[in-house]
């Protein structure tokens, strides 16, 4: 990737490069020696540059889309020469300083003026370009996340919509704007739609902004409709009463970005800080499920706790033989967008509800062989420093189990906390932070009820806060000689 500056002039002192790329860049942090402009291939004779902030060894990258037309000029050096109140460029500084890669895109070459931009968004050939973006990020980064502004949301739904973002690991759309192709169009609600059923979708707007709140409440109440398991929406108050802009002319009369509502004037601090916690959460507990350690436990971030508790019917239904949903009590199970560690189970976040003192998601498991000991086993992730029981008796449809047997694991420090009625127990640690907690426990009829119950230290019964909780993999049971 060609630096801004290559061959003797590499050779120039570290601290004179920060200074003068600092100056380069409209003062920007002195991590500024990190920031490059290139062309990206995204087609055939095409390429899309892009201003590129690249920090050291990062966990996560983005995209950064601006509103309006998108047409941001950025020339070979670096410089913006249009977009500069635009949300996403005004706040650029904030991902690079908190070690995130970030890319800006602009128009592609074969769409820059005079080329007409009408209808571009919502194209094909933006499509393309963005997944061919989204891909080459990739290369830096094992998550890639879109952060659109305005009608920088009708290009990544446009994306998403014609499935070009397999690769993105989520979507944040702030002050979204909407121009389907034609009134009549669907296509980028189907977009929002697909987005909210495959991947964690956060959307930031502002409750005085006539411009974006229309599309808020749209995306709110489909998330809504879809239960989507990752959705989180920000309706924000306060700010700044007037928005000066750098550029007086870079936006009509009128338009929705010259407005501090829809801009979000005096928020900045906020609402980035509110997205990088976010990228932070969903990284950790949505796809890679890595609340294990202190830096990812979402106890310590600003999330609103979750109350309200799923009922049996509306559990995603296994496909594992002889596997049944018996039990849920005091939790809220939402499906998790992860690779399946059990053929046939979702992987499921359980989290304990403050309405309830008790917390269990039970499954019956039937056509066991009778009078045969079987590893009970689950896989679990601790989520805001849960911890679990595992617990199993078999006859089921009696209050009289001839077998009965649990176990307490500590998830934080891989041990067993307590046991009784087991034969054995253990935990086991695997890649990609799972632990294999299991039991060894007899059914006399072939059948086993099976419990999985997040717990507070060693504490049973507990009142839920709405985050601690576990991220469950899957349960087997498998005969023992």
């Amino acid at each position: 990737m060609a630096a801004i500056w290559s061959g003797k002039a590499a050779l120039m002192t570290a601290g004179a490069a920060a200074i003068l790329l600092a100056g380069m860049f409209d003062c920007g942090p002195l991590h500024a020696a990190s920031v490059t402009a290139d062309n990206w291939v995204t087609r055939p004779n095409t390429a899309v540059r892009v201003l590129l902030m690249k920090a050291n060894q990062p966990a996560d990258a983005v995209m950064l889309l601006p509103g309006g037309h998108g047409n941001i000029n950025l020339d070979s050096q670096g410089h913006i020469g249009w977009g500069e109140d635009d949300f996403v460029i005004r706040t650029r500084w904030h991902y690079f300083d908190r070690g995130i890669a970030a890319i800006i895109p602009d128009i592609a070459n074969d769409h820059k003026p005079p080329v007409s931009l009408a209808g571009f968004r919502t194209s094909e050939l933006h499509a393309e370009d963005l997944r061919a973006l989204s891909e080459q990020l990739h290369g830096m980064a094992p998550k890639v996340w879109i952060i659109a502004y305005d009608t920088g949301a009708t290009s990544a739904l446009n994306a998403v919509a014609r499935d070009k973002f397999d690769a993105i690991a989520g979507l944040v759309l702030i002050s979204p704007i909407l121009e389907p192709p034609d009134p009549a169009s669907t296509l980028l609600i189907d977009g929002a739609k697909r987005a909210l059923g495959r991947m964690p979708v956060l959307v930031i707007g502002h409750q005085f902004d006539p411009c974006s709140l229309p599309v808020v409440d749209r995306i709110k109440n489909a998330a809504a409709v879809l239960r989507a398991p990752h959705f989180q929406a920000v309706v924000l108050k306060g700010g700044q009463t007037q928005f000066m802009l750098h550029d007086a002319f870079a936006y009509p009369e009128g338009s929705c970005n010259t407005q501090p509502t829809h801009a979000l004037a005096g928020l900045e601090e906020i609402v980035t800080s509110k997205i990088i916690d976010w990228l932070s959460h969903e990284g950790a507990i949505a796809l890679d499920a890595r609340p294990t350690s202190p830096a990812s436990d979402i106890a310590s971030l600003d999330l609103p706790p979750v109350s309200q508790v799923t009922a049996l019917s509306a559990l995603p239904e296994p496909a594992t033989p002889g596997f049944r949903w018996a039990v849920v009590r005091g939790l809220n199970v939402q499906a998790v967008n992860a690779v399946a560690m059990v053929s046939g189970q979702p992987v499921l976040r359980l989290t304990t509800t403050p309405n309830d003192n008790g917390h269990t998601l039970a499954v019956r498991l039937s056509g066991l062989n009778k009078n045969q000991t079987y590893r009970v086993s689950a896989w679990v992730k601790s989520v805001a420093g849960g911890n679990v029981e595992l617990a199993a008796f078999d006859r089921p449809d009696t209050d009289k189990p001839v077998n009965n047997g649990d176990a307490v694991f500590d998830l934080s420090n891989h041990q067993v906390l307590d046991a009784s009625g087991v034969q054995d127990r253990d935990i086991e640690q695997h890649p990609d932070y799972w632990q294999k907690v299991w039991i060894n426990v007899a059914t006399s009829d072939g059948q086993l009820l099976v419990a999985i119950r997040p717990i507070n230290g060693r504490r049973l019964l507990f009142r839920g806060d709405g985050k601690l909780g576990l991220i469950l993999g899957g349960i087997e049971a498998e005969p023992l000689d």
